[in-house]
């Protein structure tokens, strides 16, 4: 059985005129029940390792990359936060777990459907990677169980879509779990990929205002991801060529 964990980047809910997030990204981390264990195990040794103050506080990337008053890691100079988060890239690379993900332009997809849209990007997002994953489950004659952070807005959505989806999705067994990400590790490696996948697109495109240094990070960080995990033919690989909806 395969257990697909999933977090966004650039959630702006109906706002798709928001020039601070272009794009909405919805990652998902995909790892093998006989697996969870080890790779659960090995990350939290880890990552405790790289920052000690991880053992009690998430791993929020863009809290560590935009510090602000109210952070925990307010204390740190900003490269030593930019250094922490590099670690954390380097384990989740080295623990070679397939990343997928979806993105989506904003702009484009308020294109697509006009002024008055009503269906939230995660919803839309949601539904592409859940019929991916339930694809590859089909085509391997293998189950999966989907994993959300919690999302209480969502919740109630994702709901009333959920028999919509099971139609022709016979894969994947039960509804979708809602986890907090304070207390489960998948969720917030998703958070890292999903962050890093964001700012490689904005900056790729021209949308990011970050400085050269930021920049510099965020594309090296990425590309360490995608040669690793997002873009590597793993044997039970999601998808990593989806992510183009409304480019």
């Amino acid at each position: 059985m395969k257990l697909l964990y999933i977090d966004e980047s650039g959630s702006t809910g109906l706002d798709m005129d928001n020039k601070q997030q272009p794009y909405f990204i919805l990652a998902g981390v995909c790892v093998e029940d006989k697996k969870w264990h080890e790779i659960n195990d090995y990350f939290e040794e880890e990552k405790i390792k790289i920052c000690s103050d991880f053992k009690d506080i998430e791993i929020h990337t863009n809290e560590l990359f935009n510090t602000n008053k109210k952070s925990h890691f307010y204390k740190n100079n900003w490269k030593y936060n930019l250094a922490i988060l590099e670690k954390l890239v380097n384990l989740v690379s080295n623990m070679n777990i397939p990343v997928s993900n979806v993105r989506l332009f904003k702009k484009n997809y308020k294109k697509h459907f006009g002024n008055n849209i009503i269906v939230d990007p995660y919803l839309y997002c949601f539904s592409i990677l859940y019929e991916k994953f339930n694809e590859i489950l089909k085509s391997e004659n293998d189950y999966g169980i989907v994993f959300c952070d919690e999302l209480k807005k969502m919740e109630t959505s994702l709901e009333i879509l959920y028999p919509k989806l099971k139609v022709n999705n016979k894969n994947i067994i039960e509804r979708t779990f809602y986890l907090n990400s304070k207390k489960n590790n998948f969720i917030q490696i998703a958070d890292i990929c999903s962050f890093y996948i964001n700012k490689y697109n904005c900056i790729k495109n021209n949308y990011s205002t970050m400085d050269e240094l930021k920049k510099e990070h965020c594309i090296k960080m990425y590309e360490k991801l995608f040669n690793s995990v997002i873009g590597k033919n793993h044997n039970f690989a999601i998808l990593d060529d989806y992510d183009n909806y409304f480019e």
